[in-house]
């Protein structure tokens, strides 16, 4: 993976997070809906659009752990900024998928 992929891969699973962020703040609060909704879905794009890229330059079998990068993120972003409520087994979920995304990079 050179170093352009690499930051690319970060940037599509940081978007796929903060487009999560925005539709969920966009379908909860009554205030500013469209925008946040707009903000959202063009984050969701990105993501894509970075993802079929990547999906030309490397093997799915290395690229797809990076997806649970994505989920441990948003757990994350969920309890700091949505302030969302996250019990034990939340973290320990995230925790064996991080595990998971090593294993797999390793082999």
């Amino acid at each position: 993976m050179s170093l352009l992929q690499a930051v690319v891969v970060i940037a599509a699973q940081a978007a796929q997070v903060a487009g999560q962020l925005l539709l969920k703040q966009g379908m909860t609060q009554p205030r500013n809906r469209a925008p946040r909704l707009a903000a959202g879905l063009l984050c969701l794009a990105f993501w894509f659009f970075a993802w079929l890229k990547l999906l030309q330059g490397l093997d799915l079998s290395y690229l797809y752990p990076f997806e649970g990068l994505s989920l441990v993120l948003l757990v994350l972003a969920a309890r700091f900024v949505l302030q969302e409520r996250t019990l034990g087994w939340t973290w320990i979920g995230a925790a064996l998928i991080s595990a998971g995304m090593v294993l797999v990079g390793l082999g």
